[in-house]
């Protein structure tokens, strides 16, 4: 309601993250200086804290979900504002994995491509055979660019239903999804483990109406997708790869390739409104299987890092957004993802890729999440270490583990060191994936 409602009347549509603790939640309100915050029931004491703190800069009319809110609503359709398609539709936060957040400008025309984009490419959002209304489930926080941009917008462009789900839960999502006859979903890897733990997608009557099963921000391997299809064999699956500065979406692997074992691991093609290059550090195109940066440009991409000069000009670079990210394209042109940039390790005078590591433990059948770190080390520079959740029911030890990624990798990928936790132990954010400066306060593994 209130993101078509600010999209209608030339407003910014700007959400916070409600996880964000108090120095978080005045930041991001300082450094986009709203005019007017609507804050939800279980934020109030949120806010309020922010505001008796005196750390606003500028403080905003609020009003707050209730009387406040109902209060402000006009009837009578859309006012009449003129909205062109470079004006800026909303305002997203990065994860904030690596760092301090920062605030993703994405224009009109961003939104609206990137739901054509995903209408086009993959049918999201369209009728597939006799099942019924398309219906999307928004499983993640409309604060997060999947759920805004993916599925709430494809199934509002196509005259679908959407179904929000507040909060993720296994028994709620099974419970919505029989409910509200959900026809597809967003979920990360870390969600789809969950839910085939919880024996949610054994319901009887969970696959009469559900038809699409769409995933990315994590890695997602062959034991994953069994599990998967062992209890909803007619299911279609798409991973996708992308990134708030992207619009989101930047490429796919439609269902068609997802079984295929020499694209295990695969982030697929490119969308067919996106252009994508790898790119070596002087930003020349790469030939097949060399590795560089993912490189980026098209109607979905980002319009500027709110406030950010310096980062926008860094990031946005000849045209083409540098994602940070490393990939290697083959002569077919499938795209496989290594690592961030910033996430390369470098160990005895080579480079290691978490990325590699990580990939090859998530096809472990006994994996389920797992997390790499380059430690501090005085032999080796750093050291590569490993973080590890079990699947329930399985078992594997350090030396398992390292006898595996022996087989695969040269010795010095192996991780030195496995630490195992409980996977309701492994740190992620609001979209689910693992933040790697948390799991460094929890090992210890800081100043090694």
């Amino acid at each position: 309601e209130t993101f078509l409602g600010c999209a209608a009347a030339g407003a910014v549509f700007v959400p916070y993250n409600w996880r964000w603790a108090a120095a978080e939640l005045a930041y991001g309100t300082n450094l986009t200086r709203p005019k007017v915050v609507l804050v939800a029931k279980g934020s109030v004491d949120d806010f309020q804290a922010v505001l008796d703190s005196g750390q606003l800069a500028e403080v905003p009319i609020v009003k707050r979900e209730g009387q406040e809110y109902e209060q402000i609503l006009i009837p009578g359709g859309a006012p009449d504002v003129r909205v062109t398609l470079e004006d800026p539709l909303t305002i997203l936060f990065t994860g904030g994995t690596t760092g301090r957040s920062k605030g993703v400008v994405l224009s009109h025309r961003a939104g609206v491509n990137n739901g054509l984009a995903e209408i086009i490419d993959m049918g999201y959002g369209q009728r597939h055979g006799t099942k019924g209304q398309p219906t999307g489930l928004n499983a993640t926080p409309f604060f997060h660019s999947a759920s805004l941009l993916c599925v709430f917008m494809n199934h509002y462009i196509t005259g679908g239903k959407n179904v929000m789900l507040s909060a993720f839960d296994e028994e709620l999502f099974g419970d919505i999804v029989e409910r509200e006859k959900v026809t597809s979903t967003f979920i990360i890897p870390n969600m789809i483990r969950r839910l085939v733990n919880a024996g949610t997608f054994d319901r009887p009557t969970f696959k009469e109406s559900f038809q699409q099963l769409h995933t990315g921000g994590g890695l997602l391997r062959m034991p994953d997708k069994e599990a998967v299809f062992a209890r909803m064999p007619d299911v279609q699956m798409h991973f996708r790869y992308g990134l708030t500065e992207a619009g989101p979406m930047v490429s796919r692997l439609h269902h068609r390739d997802i079984m295929r074992p020499e694209l295990d691991g695969s982030i697929g093609h490119e969308y067919t409104l996106t252009e994508v290059q790898i790119q070596d550090d002087n930003g020349e195109e790469l030939g097949p299987d060399e590795l560089g940066e993912i490189c980026v440009r098209g109607p979905s991409v980002m319009s500027e890092y709110f406030d950010n000069p310096k980062e926008t000009e860094a990031t946005m670079r000849n045209g083409w957004l540098h994602t940070g990210d490393l990939a290697v394209r083959t002569a077919e042109g499938y795209l496989f993802f290594r690592d961030r940039a910033k996430d390369m390790i470098k160990t005895g005078g080579e480079n290691v890729y978490a990325s590699e590591i990580e990939q090859l433990l998530y096809a472990h059948p006994a994996v389920m999440e797992c997390g790499v770190l380059g430690v501090k080390s005085e032999k080796w520079d750093e050291e590569v270490r490993a973080v590890v959740a079990l699947r329930p029911g399985m078992e594997a030890n350090e030396a398992e583990l390292k006898g595996y990624i022996g087989e695969h990798l040269a010795r010095y990928k192996i991780p030195k060191v496995f630490m195992f936790l409980e996977p309701g132990e492994m740190p992620v954010n609001p979209s689910g994936k693992i933040v790697k400066a948390r799991l460094r306060e929890i090992t210890g593994w800081v100043d090694d």
